[in-house]
């Protein structure tokens, strides 16, 4: 099997290829993408630069460890 990854930049493009692929008998998925919104992108920027508190961390890592006890974790005998 071979899988091919195509972007179309212009959107009336799809009108063509998609019924050629289904004349064809070719299975595809779509996934669009949204446009990235400059306003959005500066504001999980400034999220991921401010960071979180690390002032208690290790209550928060056993909290976490915590949660996962009764979790199946395929790498935890290694």
């Amino acid at each position: 099997m071979l899988q091919i990854t195509l972007e179309l930049k212009n959107n009336e493009d799809e009108n063509l290829l998609l019924p050629l692929l289904q004349r064809l008998g070719i299975s595809y998925t779509m996934l669009k993408k949204e446009d990235i919104n400059p306003d959005s992108l500066d504001f999980h920027r400034r999220v991921i630069e401010q960071g979180v508190d690390v002032v208690d961390f290790n209550s928060l890592l056993q909290e976490f460890n915590k949660s996962r006890q009764d979790r199946y974790l395929p790498f935890d005998s290694e």
